[in-house]
């Protein structure tokens, strides 16, 4: 009954143990995944911003382009206007 007893008992402790391993082990991960995560989310920020900048200055052209061509038809509309008169 006593080696019973012992061996019971080196069970239930190594089996502790092994529940306490397993539990750091799946702390560590959590610890991982978080870092990973924010590592992630910083990422992303950086991205959304440069992503608004861009967007900022393809805004930016575009304005300027739909300028120059308002200012291009504004010149050919004059151009025509000055060939209807001069007829």
């Amino acid at each position: 009954m006593n080696k019973r007893k012992t061996v019971l008992i080196a069970v239930a402790v190594g089996t502790g143990i092994l529940a306490v391993m397993d539990r750091i082990r799946l702390h560590s991960k959590v610890n991982d995944l978080e870092e990973r995560t924010k590592d992630i989310g910083r990422c992303y920020n950086d991205f959304y911003l440069m992503q608004q900048r861009y967007n900022k200055n393809t805004d930016e052209q575009i304005t300027s382009i739909q300028e120059e061509i308002g200012s291009v038809y504004e010149h050919i509309e004059e151009l025509s206007k000055g060939k209807e008169d001069g007829r």
